[in-house]
């Protein structure tokens, strides 16, 4: 990972969350617009702070994915958290 120090790589079978598959779904979809490549999700996962590098998987290309979008101008992660907080809110009542 990111040529760092790490552990045997997971090889088994493991659940997807559904918000994983959404992930996935996204970035396929922000490169077919031309608002994102494979090599920018890379170097913006790759930036990302030693903490952050530590989280899962599907957190990390989330945290790139938002840190890219803010690069581009296309939204702000306080927009991002904002809407989060919407939905999660709808989902709760």
């Amino acid at each position: 990972m990111g040529g760092q120090p790490a552990g045997p790589m997971e090889l088994g079978e493991h659940a997807t969350e559904p918000w994983e598959k959404l992930i996935t779904a996204m970035v396929g979809s922000l490169r077919r617009r031309g608002l994102m490549t494979v090599d920018e999700l890379r170097r913006a996962i790759e930036d990302l702070s030693q903490q952050d590098y530590q989280k899962p998987y599907f957190e990390r290309w989330s945290g790139a994915i938002i840190d890219l979008w803010e690069e581009k101008g296309l939204l702000s992660r306080d927009e991002v958290e904002a809407k989060m907080s919407e939905i999660n809110k709808r989902l709760e009542g």
